[in-house]
């Protein structure tokens, strides 16, 4: 096969076959050595960008404090402004979305990868409308406390650690509301 063409082979055959598809592999034409400048040794980007977050990491705490507290007062204003039954209103759970979406894209990068996984399963309810409408605020709720928590107590990792199955419990109570709420988006359509 060369790496510039497209191909393609039937597999299976009747009601079963298909067609595979190998898209050409032409990422050496796009990727470009680095070459020394001045006689100087070419400096790994990927050790210079580790090196510069190692500088970073004494603010990760206060910045995934600041955070969390933003998630935390966007429940509350919510709440309190427009009933926990105003959640369907993405107008109105924007900021809820955004600290957790934020979370869910840097809490790892900080040493909190469970606070990651868990602002992921926040996020889901938020992917549809109608999920988001029907989800119950109790759900939300404990998302966020979950996550203040994880924070609170530290970075126990390992898959028997209390934040790992706190994790899977909530993704899992997550998916199934999303899954029931596609079922009945199905039925009804």
């Amino acid at each position: 096969m060369t790496d510039s063409i497209a191909t393609s082979r039937m597999v299976g055959s009747g009601k079963s076959s298909h067609e595979i598809i190998e898209p050409p592999n032409n990422l050496k034409d796009k990727v470009k050595p680095l070459l020394p400048k001045n006689g100087q040794p070419v400096e790994d980007p990927v050790a210079r960008a580790e090196r510069e977050l190692k500088k970073l990491e004494p603010q990760f705490e206060e910045w995934m404090a600041k955070d969390i507290a933003r998630l935390q007062k966007a429940w509350t204003d919510l709440k309190e402004e427009n009933g926990a039954d105003s959640l369907g209103n993405r107008e109105k759970s924007a900021p809820l979305f955004r600290a957790a979406h934020d979370l869910k894209g840097q809490a790892a990068t900080f040493g909190f990868p469970y606070i990651a996984t868990v602002a992921a399963s926040l996020c889901m309810i938020f992917e549809d409308d109608e999920t988001l409408a029907s989800a119950p605020p109790v759900l939300i709720e404990q998302h966020i406390h979950a996550i203040a928590a994880m924070h609170r107590e530290g970075t126990e990792t390992g898959p028997d650690s209390l934040a790992s199955k706190l994790c899977e419990e909530l993704t899992k109570i997550t998916q199934s509301i999303v899954a029931a709420t596609k079922a009945q988006q199905l039925k009804a359509s």
